[in-house]
Formats: structure tokens, C-alpha cells, sequence
């Protein structure tokens, strides 16, 4: 598929590039989340915090300009942290999809970083209709969906990839006024004050 690709549009290589990458991705956190329940070893490296949400909201950038989204990026401090980058990839990827799924007629998502004492708060916003007091006691249970095509795994597989890293999600929210989640990480050990 490349070489017949790359023969017939000059330039795509990068985009293949970045299909691969994240076909491989898939792959992997699909045979790590089959079985929720089970133990799963994560491979750790430094993670530069403001890099992985650029490349998430550079992947999404072709769907939320098609559903006349607005991507705001407030990049903050960066901030280091060691964790699974392709846990952690689909965790924040799992919480901007359904920012954009909220807004289909259109909206803002605004992310941001930021530290606040030895923790990395990742914070998602978007202007779509909220989701009431009602369904946010089980938006992180496995298997519950608000929506009529969705498998309910998706922010239960956040959650859980937050919980292994020592982190946690929450969300805050009011109907016709978004919805914000908040994903909280430790910091680096190297990047803690001495």
C-alpha cells in the first residue's frame, strides 16, 4: 500500500507514517484491555506531557475541522511524567473523541496543561450539551455508554490506565454549559523539586 501510495500521491508518506504508528498502537491496547480485569504491565519511559496532547489533537484535527470543531491549545508548563505513552495515548485520545462526539454541530474543545505540586493536571473542555448529574455517577463503568453506537469502554479504559499510572480522571459538567475532564498524573520523580 505504501510504495502504490506514495506513487500516486507525493507527500503522503508522513500520513502513513502516522497510520502505522497508530495501527500498531491500536493493536496493542486492544490485546491489553480484551480482559479488563487483568493485570497489565506498563512500559514506562519520560513522557513530555505538552508533546502528547499535540500529537492527539494534531491526529483529530481532520474530524473536528469536518464537524466545524475549534481546537484551542493552551500548552501551560511542560511537564515530564513516567508512563506508558501508548496507554496514556489512548486514554487522552478516548476523552477528546468524545468531546468532539459531544459537539457534532460544531463547538469548541480547549486543552491544557498544567502542574500543580507534583501532580500534571491534563484538562479537556468542550462546549457541548454536558451530561447530567444522573448519568455522570456511571460515566467511568465498563460496558455504560450515553450513546446508541458506543461499547462503553472507551472512559472506562481512561479510567483504568489513569488508575495504574497513580492518577485519576474526573469530569465536571452542567447541562447546555460542556464538559470538562481532568486528567491528573504524577509527576516524574526527576522533575520534582528538590
Amino acid at each position: 500500500m505504501r510504495a502504490r501510495v506514495s506513487e500516486e500521491v507525493p507527500g503522503a508518506e508522513a500520513d502513513l507514517d502516522v497510520l502505522a504508528q497508530e495501527v500498531t498502537r491500536l493493536d496493542r491496547v486492544v490485546k491489553t484491555f480484551l480482559d479488563l480485569s487483568r493485570p497489565v504491565a506498563l512500559d514506562r519511559q519520560q513522557v513530555q506531557v505538552s508533546d502528547l496532547v499535540t500529537e492527539i489533537l494534531t491526529l483529530v484535527q481532520p474530524e473536528a475541522a469536518r464537524s466545524g470543531v475549534i481546537l484551542e491549545w493552551e500548552p501551560g508548563e511542560d511537564v515530564a511524567i513516567s508512563a506508558d505513552a501508548d496507554l496514556l495515548r489512548h486514554a487522552l485520545l478516548n476523552v477528546v473523541r468524545n468531546a468532539l462526539d459531544a459537539m457534532p454541530g460544531g463547538g469548541h474543545l480547549r486543552a491544557s496543561v498544567e502542574r500543580s505540586g507534583d501532580r500534571c493536571e491534563i484538562s479537556v473542555s468542550d462546549t457541548g450539551p454536558g451530561i447530567p448529574s444522573e448519568l455522570r455517577q456511571r460515566i467511568f463503568e465498563p460496558f455504560y455508554s450515553t450513546k446508541e453506537s458506543g461499547s462503553g469502554i472507551g472512559l472506562a479504559m481512561t479510567a483504568r490506565v489513569l488508575q495504574m499510572h497513580g492518577g485519576s480522571v474526573d469530569l465536571e459538567s452542567a447541562p447546555g454549559q460542556g464538559t470538562t475532564f481532568c486528567l491528573r498524573l504524577p509527576v516524574a520523580p526527576a522533575e520534582l523539586p528538590s
